[in-house]
């Protein structure tokens, strides 16, 4: 498994409550843009329409009850959810974690390294007995008590 993305399927009864909770919020929104034609739907659902939002609003009110009475009862629709969702949080993942290396890091990189710059005092340098750098003296401990 990644270590970027943990997937939980055996979610304690907090955990469940909570996704009871937030499928509330989630699934309604759903079913307002379900019954409104809107983003995602804005394709037009036709005659399917009240049975499209109708089922985001039963899901939506199903699985607030069961967070609220037995939260163990979200548990297949929090695991089928939470497989679903895996994979596409795993290549989503890598994908941005890829593009912010390639297009922050390794330009920083190439800048640094046409300029000479070395912040972490890594050259070689073949005169110099030693490479320990002392530390800062400590300021004096009045100073914390003066903090404006």
């Amino acid at each position: 498994m990644s270590k970027l993305i943990d997937l939980n399927l055996r979610p304690d009864e907090e955990t469940l409550r909570q996704f009871g909770c937030i499928a509330l919020w989630g699934f309604g929104f759903l079913a307002a843009i379900a019954w409104f034609e809107i983003l995602i739907f804005g394709f037009g659902l036709g005659a399917a329409r009240p049975w499209v939002s109708g089922f985001f609003a039963a899901l939506a009110g199903l699985a607030t009850f069961f967070s609220l009475v037995y939260p163990k009862a979200n548990l297949p629709i929090y695991v089928g959810l939470s497989v679903v969702a895996f994979p596409i949080g795993l290549v989503v993942a890598y994908i941005i974690l890829g593009v912010l290396f390639f297009a922050l890091i390794t330009p920083v990189g190439l800048f640094f390294k046409l300029t000479g710059r070395d912040p972490l005092k890594r050259k070689f340098e073949p005169e110099a007995t030693t490479y320990w750098e002392s530390a800062k003296a400590s300021p004096p401990v009045d100073r914390y008590f003066k903090q404006f």
